[in-house]
C-alpha cells in the first residue's frame, strides 16, 4: 500500500422487447469456455439493433453496436455471486469501525482498513491519497439526557455534529425560540443563560406523512414500494429523489444556512445549557445534521460552539406543546463530544485493475466513505463502497484484462461538501481527458435498476445495449434526468461523463438517510451481490470500448 505524501494547504427510457428472452437467464447465449473470447450471436445482434433504433440518439449522431463479451459475463456472475464478500466489507465498516464523520479517528481508520483489504485482493496501486485540509474532525463520546418535568423520562436524542458539550451534568428549563436570524433574536437577549432552547416548532403531521416541510418523505399513506416495478421503470416521469439544483439554489441554500449559524452565535453569547432541534422524521427516527455554522467549527473559527442536540419528533411536540400551555418542562443533561486535532487531512482510498493496449485512459467508479453518526453509516454509504470493492476484486479474480485502466474512487468529505472527490479532481487535472466515465454508487443498498443519464444525450443507445445481457437481474432503465447530491456530479462538472446509478428504494429516503435507522438490518447480501455484479460489467465493457464515452457539449 502506497501513502501519498502529506502536502500543506487547503484543502428516454426505451422498452427492450420481450421476445430477446424465453427460456433462462441466457438463452441464446454462448457458454463459451476456455480463453476464448464470445461475442454476441447474429439474434442478439438483431435485437440490439432494434434497442438501438429505439432508444434515441442526438440528431447526426453515429451509433456504435457495443461489443458484448458474453464469457467474460459469466465469470463475473459466478465470482459476484458464489464467493462474494460485499456483505463482509459492508459489514465490517458498519459493525466494526462504525459512523464515519469527516475528519474523525474512525473515517481515517476506515481509509487504512479499505486499502489493506484491497492489497490482500491483489488490487494494483493501491493508495491512501490526502485530498486538502479539513480541519477539526469531530467524535461523539457520551450523551445522557432525561426530562424531568412535568414527568421523568429519557430523552431520546442525538448530538448534532460539530455541537460542542455541557460542563458535567446541566439541569435548566425549557424555552421556545421563534427567530431565524439575529434581527428576529433580539428580544430574546438576556434571557436564555441556562436553559435548554427549543429552536421553531415541530413539522405538520397527518395521516401519518407529513404534509410540510418535507412533503418528499411521506412515509406511509400512500405507500411507497421498496422496490421499482417494470411499470416504475418505465415510466417517463421516474424522477431523482435527489434532483440536481441549479447553482443559484444551492447558493440560497447556503445563504440561509449563515443565516441560521448566525443566529447560533446569539445563542452562545447568552450562554444557553443546549440547543434542542427536532428531527424531522416520526416514529421515533432521528435524522442528524450538523450544527448550523459546523464549516467554521471544524476550522477552529469562533471557539468552541455551543452543546446542541436532535430529538424525535415526539418528544420535541410533547415539550413544545407543554411549553406553549404553560406548564413547566425541565431537562437534566450530560453531553461529552470531543474534537480530533492530529491530522488535518482528509483522504481518499484509491486502487485499480491496470488496463492493457489503453492502459493511460481510465474508467472509474466509486462511492464515499464518510457518513452521519446516528447509526453506522451502512446503507449511506458503507453499501456503495462495498459495492465498488467487491466489482474491483471480482475484475481481479476472474483475471480479466480491460484495456484502459478501471480505477476505484472511496471518496471521503461528501457529506461535507463533496470536498474529497473535488480536491482529486482538482489536483489531477491532467487526467481529465483521459477518463472515460465515472460510475458512482451512493443511493442506499438496493439493486441497481438502470442509469439517470446526467441529460447526457449519447447514453441511452450505448446503456441500453450494455445492459441487455443483465436484465434478468432487473437492470432495464436509463432515464433521461440529472441527480445531485452524489460525487459524479463532481466529475459532470468539470465535463468529464459522470453518472449515477438508478437503485430501488427500499427504505433509504424514508427511513435511513442520515439516521439511527442506518445499520447492518438494512442491508440485503442479494441486492450488493446484484449491484457489484452490474457495476462489474458495465465498467468492463464500457473501458473495452474502441471510443471514449462521448462527451456533452
Amino acid at each position: 500500500m502506497k501513502v501519498a505524501g502529506r502536502f500543506p494547504g487547503g484543502g428516454v427510457g426505451t422498452k427492450l422487447p420481450v421476445r430477446a428472452y424465453s427460456s433462462g437467464c441466457f438463452d441464446g447465449f454462448s457458454s463459451g469456455g476456455g480463453g476464448m473470447t464470445r461475442w454476441i450471436r447474429p439474434t442478439w445482434q438483431a435485437v440490439l439493433a432494434a434497442v438501438v433504433a429505439g432508444a434515441g440518439s442526438p440528431v447526426g449522431a453515429q451509433v456504435v453496436q457495443e461489443r458484448l463479451d458474453l464469457d467474460a459475463l459469466r465469470k463475473i456472475r459466478d465470482e459476484g455471486m458464489n464467493r462474494s464478500q460485499a456483505l463482509v466489507t459492508a459489514g465490517y465498516l458498519a459493525d466494526v469501525i462504525g459512523p464515519r464523520p469527516q475528519g474523525s479517528t474512525a473515517v481515517k481508520q476506515a481509509n487504512q482498513w479499505t486499502a489493506r483489504q484491497l492489497e490482500q485482493w491483489g488490487l494494483a496501486n493501491v493508495t491512501v491519497e490526502p485530498w486538502g485540509t479539513w480541519g477539526r474532525g469531530w467524535e461523539r463520546v457520551r450523551y445522557s439526557a432525561n426530562i424531568t418535568k412535568p414527568y421523568p423520562q429519557p430523552l431520546v436524542g442525538q448530538p448534532m455534529a460539530w455541537s460542542g458539550s455541557t460542563k458535567g451534568l446541566v439541569k435548566g428549563p425549557v424555552v421556545l425560540l421563534d427567530a431565524t436570524d439575529s434581527a428576529s433574536f433580539q428580544k430574546y437577549r438576556g434571557t436564555l443563560k441556562g436553559k435548554y432552547v427549543l429552536l421553531g416548532e415541530p413539522p405538520k403531521v397527518q395521516q401519518n406523512f407529513y404534509i410540510e416541510p418535507w412533503p418528499f418523505l411521506a412515509m406511509e399513506d400512500p405507500p411507497r414500494r421498496r422496490r421499482f416495478s417494470q411499470e416504475d421503470l418505465e415510466n417517463p416521469n421516474l424522477k431523482p429523489d435527489f434532483a440536481w439544483s441549479p447553482l443559484a439554489t444551492r447558493l440560497e441554500r447556503r445563504k440561509a444556512g449563515d443565516r441560521y449559524a448566525d443566529l447560533v452565535r446569539q445563542l452562545k453569547a447568552e450562554d444557553i445549557a443546549a440547543l434542542i432541534v427536532c428531527s424531522p422524521m416520526p416514529y421515533g427516527i432521528i435524522r442528524v445534521m450538523a450544527v448550523p455554522g459546523w464549516q467554521d467549527v471544524r476550522q477552529a473559527k469562533d471557539g468552541e460552539p455551543i452543546p446542541a442536540v436532535v430529538v424525535t419528533l415526539e418528544q420535541f411536540g410533547q415539550m413544545y406543546r407543554n411549553v406553549k400551555w404553560g406548564i413547566p418542562v425541565e431537562i437534566e443533561a450530560s453531553i461529552q463530544n470531543r474534537f480530533v486535532t492530529d491530522d488535518s487531512l482528509g483522504y481518499n482510498t484509491l486502487a485499480e485493475v491496470p488496463g492493457t493496449d489503453l492502459a493511460d485512459q481510465f474508467v472509474m467508479f466509486g462511492g464515499h466513505l464518510d457518513s452521519w453518526h446516528a447509526g453506522t453509516g451502512a446503507t449511506d454509504n458503507a453499501a456503495g463502497v462495498a459495492i465498488g470493492m467487491e466489482a474491483l476484486r471480482i475484475l481481479k479474480a476472474t483475471g480479466l484484462k480491460p484495456r484502459r485502466t478501471i480505477r476505484l474512487g472511496i471518496w471521503t468529505s461528501e457529506e461535507g461538501r463533496h470536498l474529497g472527490v473535488a480536491g482529486w479532481i482538482a489536483r489531477h487535472r491532467e487526467l481529465w481527458p483521459r477518463i472515460s466515465v465515472y460510475l458512482n454508487v451512493d443511493n442506499g443498498a438496493g439493486r441497481l435498476r438502470g442509469l439517470w443519464t446526467q441529460s447526457n444525450p449519447y447514453m441511452a443507445p450505448i446503456f441500453h445495449q450494455i445492459f441487455t445481457p443483465v436484465r434478468d437481474l432487473g437492470v432495464s432503465a436509463i432515464k433521461d434526468g440529472n441527480v445531485g447530491g452524489n460525487e459524479h456530479q463532481d466529475f459532470d462538472d468539470v465535463g468529464i461523463p459522470g453518472f449515477t446509478y438508478l437503485q430501488d428504494p427500499l427504505e433509504y429516503v424514508l427511513r435511513t438517510h442520515h439516521t439511527n435507522a442506518d445499520t447492518f438490518e438494512r442491508l440485503i447480501e442479494d441486492d450488493l451481490k446484484q449491484a457489484a455484479i452490474v457495476l462489474a460489467w458495465t465498467a468492463y465493457t464500457v473501458a473495452n470500448r474502441d471510443e471514449m464515452i462521448p462527451r456533452k457539449r
